[in-house]
C-alpha cells in the first residue's frame, strides 16, 4: 500500500480551515416531561486541520473553534441551548470555545491523536443532532497498514456535552452513572465489495465491558434489485465496581433491504435479551442497532420491527432531493425483574426501571419523515437542508415519553483554504 506519511505536504502547506455554520431550529410537544420546546440557535464551526510533517514521523495539530448565538430559547430547553452544568447559563445568547483541540502523529498509514476530538469508532460516535456535537477528551488511534482492513483504538476521560463549553464527567446515557474512562478496540474488513465485517470491544470502567458485532452483506443490482442484509450484535456484562448493577445482556438486530433504482425498503427486527437497559455512553451515538430512530426501542426484553421507505431522487430527474419515511413498534417491555432490585426510591438506578409508579413495561410506536436537499452546483454546494418530522406514542409506564417534533437544519460549508 502506498504510504500516507509519505505523501505529507507539511504542516502549513498541508492544512485546511473550513467554516461550517448550522441554523438549528427545533420543536417538541412531548407528554410527562416539558410540555413544549421552542429552539433556534446558530451554531458555528471553525476547523483548523494541519498537514503533518515531512519526513518517515510526520507530526501536526487540529483546532476548532465552536461558538453559538440563540435566537429562540431559554430556560427550561436542555442542552438545545447553553446550559450550566452547575445550574443557571439557559439566558445566554452566546458562547464559544475550543471544541477540538489536538495533537497528532503519523508514521506510514497509522494516525495517533490526543485531545478533544470528533471520535469516529462505533461507540464513540458523537451526537451530532443538535446546534453543535459533543466531543470528547482521549486518545485515538487509526492504523489502515494492511489492504481492506482498518484498526482503531482509543481511551477517553472527559466530554464537552452538547450545550456546554467545559469538558465534564463520562456517564452512562441512561442510567446517569459516573465513571472514569472509556476505552476501545477493534476493527473494520472488507472481505469483497459486497461483505464488510465489523469487531469491536470496549470497556467503561467499573461499568461494563462490551463487545461488538456488525456483518453486511450485498447481492444484486439496483438497477434489478440489490438486496442489503446487516447483523448487529452487542454482548455485554458487567465490570469491575459494578456501578450499574448485574448487567448480563444480548442484544441484536436483524435488517434486510432491497433496493430498485431509486427505492429502498427496509424491513428490521430488534431484540433485547436481558433484565436491563441496553445503554451506552451519554453524548455519543453508540448505539447501532436498526430499529434506534427517533427513540432507541432498549427496554429489558423488548422487541420491535421497523418498515422503511427511502427514494433517491436523482433517478427522476432531481439530484440532491432524498426522502425516508419509517414506522417502528416496540413490544414486550418487561423491567420488572430490576425494578424489584431498585424499589426503594432513593436508589440510585430506581428512575431507570420505575416509570409513573409501575415498572418500565409496555409498548410504543412511532413514524417519521426526513426529507434532505444537498446544494449540487453554484456558491453553496453541499450545502444540505432537512426537515425532520417525528411522532412517538408510548405506554405512561414506557420509559420514553410520547412527543411530537419538528426539526429544521440547514448546514453551509465554507472552505477558506
Amino acid at each position: 500500500m502506498t504510504s500516507e506519511q509519505d505523501k505529507a505536504k507539511g504542516f502549513i502547506a498541508g492544512s485546511h480551515l473550513n467554516l461550517l455554520v448550522r441554523s438549528y431550529i427545533d420543536h417538541l410537544d412531548q407528554e410527562g416531561g416539558a410540555a413544549t420546546r421552542n429552539v433556534w440557535v446558530i451554531g458555528n464551526q471553525a476547523i483548523f486541520s494541519s498537514g503533518f510533517t515531512q519526513g518517515r514521523l510526520g507530526f501536526g495539530a487540529d483546532a476548532s473553534l465552536f461558538s453559538g448565538l440563540k435566537l429562540v430559547g431559554g430556560h427550561g430547553m436542555g442542552d438545545m441551548v447553553h446550559t450550566d452544568p452547575h445550574g443557571g447559563g439557559g439566558d445566554r445568547l452566546g458562547w464559544n470555545y475550543l471544541g477540538v483541540y489536538d495533537v497528532k502523529a503519523r508514521i506510514s498509514n497509522t494516525t495517533l491523536k490526543y485531545g478533544a476530538q470528533l471520535f469516529d469508532a462505533p461507540f464513540l460516535v458523537p451526537h451530532d443532532n443538535r446546534s453543535l456535537p459533543a466531543t470528547f477528551l482521549g486518545a485515538s488511534l487509526l492504523s489502515t497498514e494492511m489492504q481492506d482492513l482498518s484498526f482503531k483504538a482509543g481511551s477517553i476521560s472527559k466530554t464537552i456535552p452538547r450545550g456546554q463549553t467545559a469538558l465534564q464527567p463520562l456517564h452512562t446515557e441512561y442510567g446517569r452513572v459516573p465513571f472514569d474512562r472509556l476505552t476501545y478496540a477493534g476493527g473494520d474488513y472488507q472481505y469483497d465489495c459486497q461483505t464488510k465485517v465489523s469487531l469491536y470491544a470496549n470497556r467503561a470502567e467499573n461499568v461494563w465491558d462490551r463487545y461488538y458485532l456488525s456483518i453486511a452483506h450485498r447481492v444484486g443490482d439496483p438497477d434489478a434489485i440489490k438486496w442489503t442484509s446487516l447483523l448487529n450484535y452487542y454482548n455485554t456484562q458487567n465490570q469491575g465496581a459494578g456501578k450499574q448493577g448485574s448487567v448480563h445482556l444480548n442484544t441484536y438486530s436483524l435488517g434486510l433491504s432491497g433496493q430498485h433504482r431509486g427505492h429502498t425498503v427496509l424491513a428490521a427486527f430488534q431484540q433485547i435479551l436481558g433484565d436491563q437497559f441496553f445503554d451506552y455512553l451519554n453524548q455519543s451515538a453508540g448505539d447501532f442497532m436498526s430499529n434506534s430512530m427517533d427513540v432507541d426501542y432498549n427496554a429489558p426484553h423488548e422487541k420491535s420491527l421497523q418498515l422503511r421507505y427511502s427514494a433517491d431522487m436523482r433517478y427522476y430527474g432531481l439530484p440532491g432531493l432524498s426522502v425516508m419515511a419509517w414506522g417502528v413498534k416496540g413490544w414486550n417491555a418487561d423491567a420488572g425483574a430490576m425494578a424489584n432490585v431498585y424499589a426503594d426510591p432513593n436508589s440510585s438506578l430506581h428512575n431507570l426501571y420505575w416509570k409513573n409508579g409501575a415498572p418500565v413495561h409496555g409498548s410504543h410506536w412511532e413514524l417519521g419523515l426526513v426529507s434532505t436537499y444537498v446544494v449540487q452546483r453554484g456558491k453553496m454546494k453541499n450545502s444540505t437542508l432537512q426537515l425532520s418530522l417525528m411522532h412517538h406514542k408510548a405506554a405512561k409506564t414506557y420509559s420514553d415519553n410520547s412527543s411530537k417534533v419538528l426539526r429544521v437544519v440547514l448546514n453551509v460549508p465554507v472552505n477558506i483554504f
